[in-house]
């Protein structure tokens, strides 16, 4: 039988798909600054060092990496030079204790290190027109909780512990199953295929983001078009039903990027 290797991360989450914040990290952005882009998450930096008096060495670090882009929205007559914001930089670098490992000759960009609460840090910095850009990466190995699912283990999730969260994709804020879930869908009907006598009800949860009345809303939508999407391929409607119960059944801490992405999620629960 066909497997489908499912990702419980953020990427392959349920529910309102809500972007963090975006805010200063580690080092506070210059007065009148706004960020204008903000990503976080784990990627890859390329960091330059210079050895001896020409060498310049390329290290590529992989890790939680934050990147923001500053833009001025101060007085124009105001407005800092590159040079203004480099050094800025430069000077918080020195009040982390941390060090530079190569620059350019005109003092507009720059690759560093240093380290905080006992963990390495590694930081490109680069100014321009009217604003700047930092990237501050800390090396570490990605932590991805991956679990098998298929006909079997619905099957035996459902038999053996009474329900099993699925992790379906939807657009953004809507009830529309993303067309990459369709192979999760096909498992589901396997598995109910394989035990016509089965009953299931099909209940839709969220994180924390929104308000509660629109979460319900939404999880209950989704909750349903997971059922439309079983009925379409052959299973009998009197086997389902379907629920939404919004925010209210947390299985994790949404204080946290990780715990938000497992709260999101459809349950299928034997009746």
């Amino acid at each position: 039988m066909k497997k489908l290797l499912l990702a419980l991360s953020l990427l392959f989450a349920v529910s309102v798909q809500a972007a963090e914040p975006a805010k200063d990290y580690i080092i506070r952005g210059m007065p009148e600054y706004k960020i204008e882009g903000y990503s976080k998450g784990f990627e890859k930096l390329e960091i330059w060092s210079k050895q001896g008096s020409e060498d310049v060495v390329k290290t590529v670090y992989e890790g939680n990496q934050v990147y923001s882009w500053y833009i001025y929205r101060g007085k124009s007559e105001d407005q800092p030079s590159s040079l203004h914001q480099t050094r800025y930089y430069k000077e918080a670098l020195k009040k982390l204790g941390g060090q530079i490992l190569w620059e350019d000759g005109e003092e507009r960009k720059f690759h560093a290190s240093f380290k905080r609460n006992d963990k390495q840090y590694y930081m490109l910095f680069d100014s321009g027109r009217g604003g700047y850009k930092v990237w501050i990466i800390e090396p570490t190995e990605l932590q991805v909780d991956v679990e098998i699912i298929d006909a079997d283990t619905i099957l035996h999730k459902l038999e053996k512990e009474g329900h099993i969260a699925l992790y379906i994709n939807f657009d953004t804020g809507k009830s529309t199953i993303k067309s990459e879930s369709n192979e999760l869908i096909d498992e589901i009907v396997a598995a109910l295929k394989s035990k016509s006598d089965m009953k299931v009800k099909l209940e839709g949860h969220t994180d924390n983001v929104g308000t509660p009345a629109d979460n319900k809303k939404l999880s209950n939508d989704r909750a349903n078009a997971v059922m439309s999407a079983i009925v379409a391929k052959g299973i009998n409607k009197s086997r389902l039903s379907a629920e939404g119960f919004g925010l209210e059944k947390p299985v994790a801490d949404n204080g946290t990027e990780e715990g938000r992405a497992r709260n999101r999620r459809v349950e299928m629960v034997r009746q």
